[in-house]
């Protein structure tokens, strides 16, 4: 039957098999928050309450397409309570296993440190997988005994609105991207695809606080991870990345993008606040101030660690001297090292023990570097390994030809008012007639 055109419209909400859902948790507990996620599916949002609860063994995600929500940054507080020792023992407090086919987000809530001691680093909160679309936003993390956040595997997204604060010598972020592309290990794969500066490809770091009292490290990363990180705070908390050389079998940090970040150390004795030992990018509107200057007198500086401290092996690759097969040896001094900065794409490897074995043809990719400053005077980017990465040839203090900057803020940003998302409409409503 037809209604009249003075028929009332009626709207209603029409159930959809596959709409997400809110899942509440009875409580902060690591009990009750993994009963939320284990009856969740794709698409829902976990709601974690207020309060503070001690987690003292690890919530793991598996291939769930989720939001994760807290109530606020220090309302809800997750308290690492997890031990960190060696396998079996899972030592973060939370790990996310993700998947790609939507946005997996992580917001609105703290993780604050314990006092369980961690040599080796290994962070309260674990990423890994395949998800193309993480976000993590408007969350504190406290670093007390151990690192942070680490990412890992295939992952890409953006970490934003977050405040770290960390203790001494703690690392907040750690970027691994060893399985790129969703194959093979240890950066390798990475190493052997394009470059794609400027593009979504890339884990990106932007408008974050980083806090120390003394010295801390904001990011850090290797295994052909690709990082931008971009309109940051840092108080005592320096920008680093590894080579090919004390992490073992693992390759250095591919690409980075190093822009528009505000650094200030109230007593720096480093060699500089952003530190690269591998890899190739772009650092540029990078503003430091110190009122020490100590070792410091530029604010980046390159350097490659199996040519300018050599006799460590740095197992499996050895040093770079001339004689390794690893390297391209065009002069007594090894030239060009593999994976050093100013170094992108090469051939393939693979394995645990790295094969084909020899020089794998890695093209020259200089870094570029322009206005960046340090206490108000121009800084130019400078070099620690001046026998292998030479100024005009493997970096250049001048604007890098046709790049260009992604998207700021990233797409992945939104609701950045408060801890909250926006609300959107309904996806299921439909007018009937």
């Amino acid at each position: 039957m037809k209604l009249s055109i003075g028929s009332v419209l009626v709207c209603v909400l029409l159930p959809v098999g596959a709409a997400a859902a809110t899942r509440s948790a009875a409580s902060c507990s690591r009990a009750d928050v993994s009963a939320a996620v284990n009856s969740a599916v794709d698409g829902d949002t976990i709601v974690i309450p207020a309060g503070t609860c001690t987690w003292t063994t690890n919530l793991t995600i598996s291939n769930k397409i989720l939001t994760v929500q807290g109530a606020g940054i220090d309302r809800t507080i997750i308290v690492d309570g997890v031990s960190k020792a060696n396998f079996p023992n899972v030592p973060q407090a939370l790990t996310y296993q993700t998947k790609a086919g939507g946005v997996t987000r992580i917001t609105g809530m703290t993780f604050q440190g314990g006092t369980i001691v961690d040599d080796f680093n290994k962070g309260m909160v674990w990423i890994e997988g395949n998800s193309r679309q993480f976000r993590m936003d408007h969350v504190r993390i406290k670093a007390t005994t151990t690192s942070g956040l680490h990412l890992h595997g295939n992952v890409l997204g953006v970490i934003d609105h977050n405040f770290f604060d960390l203790a001494d010598w703690r690392f907040a972020i750690y970027v691994y991207h060893e399985s790129w592309n969703g194959s093979g290990d240890y950066g390798d794969s990475s190493f052997a695809d394009l470059t794609y500066l400027g593009t979504d490809k890339a884990i990106y770091v932007e408008d974050n606080q980083f806090t120390s009292a003394t010295r801390s490290v904001a990011i850090d990363g290797w295994s052909g991870s690709r990082v931008v990180f971009r309109f940051n705070t840092l108080r005592n908390s320096a920008i680093e990345n590894h080579g090919t050389e004390t992490s073992g079998r693992w390759r250095s940090q591919r690409s980075f993008e190093v822009y528009n970040n505000t650094i200030s150390f109230d007593q720096m004795d480093w060699a500089s606040m952003i530190g690269i030992r591998g890899g190739t990018g772009v650092i540029y509107n990078n503003t430091g101030t110190t009122s020490n200057v100590g070792r410091t007198s530029v604010l980046a500086d390159l350097n490659d660690l199996r040519s300018s401290d050599p006799g460590r092996n740095y197992a499996p690759w050895g040093d770079c001297n001339g004689t390794n097969t690893w390297d391209g040896n065009q002069s007594g001094s090894g030239y060009p090292c593999l994976d050093q900065p100013g170094r992108g794409k090469s051939g393939l490897l693979a394995n645990f023990t790295p094969t084909p074995i020899g020089w794998p043809n890695q093209l020259l990719e200089p870094v570029y570097a322009w206005n960046n400053t340090l206490n108000g005077q121009s800084s130019a980017l400078a070099t620690n390994a001046p026998n292998v990465v030479v100024a005009n040839r493997d970096f250049f203090n001048s604007v890098k030809p046709a790049y260009v900057a992604y998207t700021y803020p990233h797409p992945l940003v939104s609701g950045t008012a408060g801890t909250m998302p926006l609300p959107s409409a309904p996806v299921s409503l439909r007018i009937l007639r």
